[in-house]
């Protein structure tokens, strides 16, 4: 009699643990087909994101660079996570490539990304910290016409020694040293002198950037 009550015993327990075990199977493909859902939505979500900004960057790009196409390329496009994110830009009667821009061209495509992703999701200002210290006239007075295009929607404070920024601004504020080794502020200035300056302190800027890469080949 024990025997069988033993027996009894055992089968009610095999046939909890198997239940047990039909719940947790229950339960790990319930974990896994939410997992794969949430990595379905979020894969999709960053495609439609990706294609917006994608879109704004050869917009923005093309009105920074006539004639110029630019893109944003996934290196692995079926899996987007596992791979990283390419940036490729072409300008006019140049060869494609961001390897073959020079610094300032690729400072131009740079800043083209930043107003794609703020098209994508507005800022009310942005700060800009000479930007546009290593562009040439023509791409400099793109930047500043296209900030000023854009102060219609947000604001714009640009730390510049650019003239043709400083004559687009609506407002100048300036930083001086009055000898002590402290800044101080200057609301109210001649706005035509501070250009005049802003210029000499740009062409004295370069200057000594040629000295010095003279030097170094030297």
């Amino acid at each position: 009699m024990r025997a069988i009550e033993q027996y009894d015993e055992a089968m009610e327990r095999s046939g909890n643990l198997t239940e047990d075990a039909k719940k947790l199977r229950e339960r790990r493909n319930q974990l896994v087909g939410l997992a794969d859902q949430l990595e379905d939505e979020r894969c999709a979500r960053f495609t439609t994101v990706l294609n917006i900004v994608n879109e704004n960057f050869g917009r923005v790009f093309e009105h920074l660079q006539p004639g110029g196409a630019a893109e944003l390329r996934l290196e692995n496009p079926k899996k987007p996570f596992e791979g990283g994110l390419e940036m490729w830009a072409r300008l006019p009667g140049k060869k494609s490539g961001l390897g073959l821009l020079s610094g300032g061209e690729k400072s131009m495509a740079a800043l083209a990304l930043i107003f794609a992703i703020q098209d994508f999701e507005p800022s009310p200002f942005y700060y800009f910290d000479e930007v546009d210290q290593n562009l040439d006239t023509f791409n400099a007075e793109n930047i500043a016409s296209l900030c000023r295009l854009r102060s219609q929607q947000a604001q714009f404070i640009m730390v510049t020694l650019r003239k043709v920024s400083l004559q687009l601004a609506d407002h100048h504020i300036g930083i001086t040293h009055a000898g002590d080794g402290c800044s101080r502020r200057i609301a109210n200035f001649d706005r035509s002198r501070a250009i005049e300056l802003g210029a000499a302190a740009l062409a004295e800027m370069n200057a000594g950037r040629e000295v010095n890469e003279r030097q170094e080949v030297q």
